[in-house]
């Protein structure tokens, strides 16, 4: 019993001078080699020992909170039982295609195992994909948070249940459709019941520097199904945006409720992948604008915008990578990591910036961090119209900045580091010739991919 008393106490010394960082999404696996010994743990509870000892409400909260089933349980690892060798396979082409850099292998293997499959079986292996990319987002997430932020300690906010694949009907659950999904309907209960609410409340108690969100809902498509039942089956445009920004306004002052309740902590969202305009088709949580709360567009690498990405001049702050992102993965052997696409890739990415600047320089406010990042990032011609900065994150300048405001004005150290740090190379993938003149396969590959996006 002293020695773990021990081991709680250095961990607190270590932890005290670490940014505190919440993945709010599906679950965390703090058993992969990238995130084991990053955990945040409460310090206040005594693991395993089915007490409240904090008396907070929540019995052995020792490393996050399942809001979904209200329970200390953050992550499942019998799910992997539902897990094929074959997803692993196809989520690393998958990525390949995403960032242009497919290979003739790749395409061989789909030929062979994926481009003759019955309707009925690929979608059935869509669902598996897209199942295993929602069980495995939270964890994927984190590790980015850790790759951007070494000394960072990380959090679990569990909002999300795993949804097991049950049959090819409910292949693509991620994806786009004309009607409300199941998991839709899940994320309106989410809402309406308190659960963001709840676990902004748990973060404000447990110090959060950093909540990422790499969630949420283009309304637009709650906006047809509501079209819909007032018996307009083919809306305009103008009709969607409207009942879209209608709905909206019943969402904004429960986001704004939510993320003020926890006014120490910036919580970094994800802007969608809808591929619009959240100006003229709002998202929830995205486009709640808040002193304390900053939204992402993804780009690929740092030389262009994300084909799928959410867009907004005012609504959608700042761009980050967001294609192909390699990071950690549940798997049996706690070592996999596979690349994944995504606006919930780049989110997590300016997390893990924001983190390492608290790290250098505590005494950051939240405010203060996103000053940081929205003006220490590098300008671009093809986001000028996109986002309100105008500009894709740059981690170096933005430590540089953050290092230097310890000892000067914040506004003269971001200037200081504009002129000492440069921009970020981008990496251009030149296949213009090549995707005119595509193959069948080639093209039902990247048709495949668009639906695998996170």
């Amino acid at each position: 019993m002293k020695f773990f008393i021990l081991i709680l106490s250095l961990s607190f010394v270590f932890q005290s001078f670490a940014a505190r960082v919440a993945v709010t999404d599906s679950g965390t696996d703090f058993e992969h080699q990238w995130l084991s010994g990053r955990e945040l743990l409460n310090m206040n509870e005594v693991p395993n020992n089915l007490v409240d000892d904090d008396r907070n409400g929540k019995v052995d909260d020792v490393v996050g909170w399942n809001f979904a089933e209200d329970y200390g349980q953050v992550f499942y690892r019998d799910h992997l039982s539902s897990v094929t060798e074959q997803v692993f396979k196809i989520f690393e082409i998958l990525g390949r295609i995403q960032s242009n850099r497919q290979t003739a292998e790749d395409e061989k293997y789909w030929k062979e195992n994926v481009l003759n499959l019955p309707k009925e079986q690929k979608d059935k292996l869509l669902g598996e994909l897209n199942f295993y990319g929602q069980y495995a987002h939270g964890t994927h997430v984190a590790g980015i948070v850790a790759q951007l932020a070494p000394k960072s300690k990380i959090m679990s906010a569990r909002v999300f249940p795993d949804t097991l694949p049950a049959n090819p009907s409910s292949a693509g659950l991620l994806a786009k459709f004309d009607k409300i999904s199941e998991y839709i309907y899940k994320l309106i209960a989410i809402i309406s019941n308190g659960t963001f609410q709840s676990a902004a409340s748990y973060l404000h108690e447990q110090k959060v520097d950093v909540a990422n969100y790499s969630l949420g809902v283009s309304l637009q498509m709650i906006a047809r199904a509501s079209l819909g039942l007032q018996g307009i089956k083919e809306p305009t445009e103008a009709q969607i945006a409207a009942e879209t920004q209608k709905i909206y306004r019943q969402y904004e002052p429960i986001g704004q409720k939510w993320i003020g309740s926890a006014p120490n902590t910036l919580f970094v969202i994800a802007s969608g992948n809808d591929g619009t305009d959240n100006d003229q088709l709002p998202a929830f949580p995205a486009n709640v604008k808040m002193p304390n709360s900053i939204s992402v567009a993804a780009t690929q690498d740092f030389s262009q915008l994300a084909k799928f990405s959410n867009v907004g001049l005012q609504s959608v702050d700042i761009a980050a990578p967001g294609v192909a992102i390699q990071s950690s993965v549940p798997s049996l052997n706690n070592q996999q990591t596979l690349p994944m696409s995504g606006t919930s890739m780049a989110a997590p990415y300016v997390a893990g910036v924001a983190a390492q600047i608290k790290d250098l320089n505590p005494k950051l406010t939240p405010a203060q961090i996103k000053q940081v990042l929205m003006e220490t990032g590098d300008k671009k011609d093809w986001l000028k119209l996109k986002v309100v900065s105008g500009s894709v994150v740059n981690s170096k300048r933005a430590y540089q900045a953050a290092l230097d405001s310890k000892s000067m004005a914040l506004s003269t150290a971001i200037q200081k580091s504009r002129i000492q740090v440069s921009d970020q190379n981008g990496f251009v993938v030149h296949r213009t010739l090549e995707i005119q003149n595509q193959s069948s396969i080639l093209k039902e590959m990247k048709s495949f991919a668009e639906q695998v996006v996170f």
